[in-house]
């Protein structure tokens, strides 16, 4: 992945936080997302490649991809979902995907030309 891609996006996440949740602590321990993060990280720097990280609080899943309208959804349950102002239909995963890499895609541009 780091050598296929110049710039890599993700989510900055509160992994220990996140393990104390009952329904998402096996499932988390098992991906030892930690490490997984760690070893992007130190590959892209030897590879001279850019990771930005996406605060925890950007509400990627809740932003539409496609209008940039913050629509009201706060259920994890809730996979797919309508936009309100586009009625453009989104998959929960794959739209807070595109916004973190838009969102990683505007950190690389703001540092280059800043």
């Amino acid at each position: 992945m780091v050598k296929e891609n110049d710039i890599i996006a993700i989510e900055k996440l509160k992994i220990k936080k996140m393990i104390q949740e009952k329904h998402l602590s096996k499932e988390l321990s098992n991906a030892s997302l930690q490490e997984i993060i760690r070893q992007i990280k130190y590959k892209s720097k030897w590879l001279n490649k850019k990771v930005y990280e996406v605060d925890t609080y950007y509400p990627s899943s809740k932003i539409c991809n496609h209008c940039g309208i913050k629509n009201k959804i706060n259920s994890l349950s809730i996979r797919k979902w309508t936009c309100a102002e586009c009625n453009n239909e989104n998959d929960r995963d794959i739209n807070a995907s595109m916004n973190i890499l838009e969102e990683g895609i505007i950190k690389y541009y703001k540092e280059q030309y800043n």
